[in-house]
């Protein structure tokens, strides 16, 4: 074999192996113990709307609420799957959330048209690389660390969890513990048979449970060094403990049915009948205000507007941007 040869072989299987370490990379999923998705406010209310490395991820209710990405300021709106999708969540350059076929793009065509898909699936930012990663009913979805803990629906539900790179796929819990409200390696979650305390999941100690608070609690969200839930003892009112001492306080006495929030405000739905209103206040409560009257569903929060629907109306969103004008508006895209 002359020297001419030697390099020729030599260059193509360099350049073989640099294409199957780039595929390697291309189709590794970076795992981080640290990770955590959407924001369990967010995701008490479906998940609709999350936003990550300057974009916001969101189900789009024009268009099938298929999953779309635009800049936080709403700008440069773009579509990502063809199918219906809710818990969206993400981390490190990749996207989780439920998708079914219950919603579908005009654009979809062939078997895909006819088709019955469903399950828990990832995809890059920009929507490539979609894959299942688990073929089941979900009901609630959430990324804590490594692994993705989801709820099934069938037979009586479970708590269940995989891993990001579709491995390790486990039952946690016999029954539908909701696996939303996630913090530093702990899950919040509301029981559900034997009582409805708020008790804790220790992701990092073999997911062992403890009790927390007691009561009949619900909708958990932790901010900071208090956990917020509305209180069926007190007609679903909005109550918050503080993690470290147990105490408790009322943070508005109005009955609620949805809240979500952000590090400056807590944005609710009041449950008043004929003065039914989309309410928010501040996070100790002070500042009341009313923001939309009517009954009000799937508060989401971002960096620069809060997303709502009113009921009756699933196929419109409203916004307000969060500039302190609260200006509330229909969501539209030219």
């Amino acid at each position: 074999m002359n020297k001419r040869t030697i390099l020729v072989f030599l260059v193509v299987a360099l350049f073989c192996v640099i294409v199957v370490i780039g595929t390697i990379i291309d189709r590794w999923i970076p795992k981080d113990p640290s990770d955590v998705g959407n924001s369990a406010g967010n995701l008490h209310n479906n998940g609709l709307f999350f936003e990550m490395d300057g974009k916001v991820y969101f189900a789009n209710p024009y268009d099938y609420n298929c999953l779309y990405s635009m800049n936080p300021d709403e700008t440069n709106p773009k579509r990502l799957t063809s199918m219906r999708v809710q818990y969206i969540s993400g981390a490190n350059g990749f996207l989780y959330f439920y998708m079914d076929s219950t919603g579908k793009s005009s654009s979809v065509a062939g078997l895909g048209s006819v088709s019955n898909q469903y399950g828990i699936y990832r995809c890059k930012v920009n929507g490539s690389d979609q894959t299942c990663l688990l073929r089941d009913f979900v009901d609630e979805v959430q990324l804590c660390g490594e692994y993705l803990y989801y709820t099934t629906k069938l037979d009586g539900g479970a708590l269940n969890k995989i891993r990001v790179d579709k491995k390790n796929k486990t039952q946690v819990a016999a029954e539908p513990i909701s696996p939303v409200c996630y913090d530093r390696g702990i899950i919040y979650f509301t029981g559900v048979s034997e009582d409805h305390y708020i008790h804790t999941l220790d992701t990092k100690n073999g997911d062992r449970i403890s009790d927390f608070l007691p009561g009949h609690l619900f909708y958990p969200v932790v901010n900071g060094n208090y956990i917020y839930y509305m209180n069926g003892d007190s007609n679903y009112s909005l109550w918050r403990s503080n993690l470290y001492s147990g105490e408790s306080e009322l943070i508005t006495s109005d009955r609620l049915d949805f809240f979500t929030m952000d590090n400056n405000h807590i944005y609710y739905a009041y449950a008043g009948g004929d003065k039914s209103a989309l309410k928010m206040c501040d996070l100790d409560g002070s500042y009341n205000t009313v923001l939309f009257e009517g009954v009000t569903n799937n508060l989401n929060v971002t960096s620069h507007y809060l997303y709502f629907k009113v009921y009756g109306e699933d196929q419109v969103v409203y916004h307000m941007p969060l500039d302190g004008t609260n200006r509330i508006s229909v969501l539209s895209f030219d």
